[in-house]
């Protein structure tokens, strides 16, 4: 059996964007350069706004609470700057200013630098549901109001598990009711997104 090998010199690249230039820049309306950098502003444009809002809600949240503020590690803050600045749900940035309170917070000893990587992966009728469980207890696997594809993200999270609850028997027949509670991780997370009491 003969290996096909692709080209994949410089030269076939600068054909390969040569082909598909006139036509991008015919849907963009300049040239390809300049439709690059307009993206690029624009989306720099967003992230910054996203950063500013929600880091002038944290700091205004410390000044309301009278914290004091002590460094957060490079492993956790350039994550919490990263990320925090893609999100654009107002539900969820309020869950990011309040993390990034918790973790500036010098009274509070949070250390996980993985609860930002969490928050990033979450959608905020996930957010919503997980505050929910919590709040319930626990819930049947019948009573979910997120989709199939949502529970599963906050299982691969960890941030919910299957439980025994109220005398039913753990069971995998399919008819046997299941019930999923918060785990102790999903505890900790949910803490640290939570508005200070």
């Amino acid at each position: 059996m003969e290996n096909t090998k692709f080209d994949i010199t410089s030269t076939a690249i600068e054909k390969g964007i040569d082909l598909i230039a006139g036509f991008i820049e015919k849907l963009a309306g300049s040239s390809l350069e300049e439709a690059g950098l307009l993206l690029s502003d624009k989306i720099r444009t967003r992230r910054l706004r996203n950063q500013i809002k929600i880091f002038s809600d944290a700091k205004r949240i410390a000044e309301e609470n009278n914290l004091s503020i002590k460094h957060i590690n490079l492993k956790t803050l350039i994550p919490l700057l990263e990320f925090s600045s893609l999100e654009e749900d107002e539900t969820l940035q309020k869950k990011w200013s309040n993390l990034i309170v918790k973790f500036s917070d010098a009274n509070q000893h949070y250390e996980s630098s993985i609860f930002p990587f969490i928050l990033n992966q979450l959608s905020a009728s996930e957010a919503i549901e997980l505050d929910r469980i919590q709040l319930k207890k626990g819930i049947r696997s019948t009573s979910f109001r997120i989709s199939e594809i949502q529970i599963s993200n906050l299982k691969r999270l960890g941030l919910i598990d299957r439980i025994i609850n109220e005398g039913f028997m753990f069971s995998e027949e399919e008819n046997s009711p299941v019930y999923y509670s918060v785990t102790e991780i999903g505890i900790q997370f949910i803490n640290c997104c939570s508005s200070i009491k």
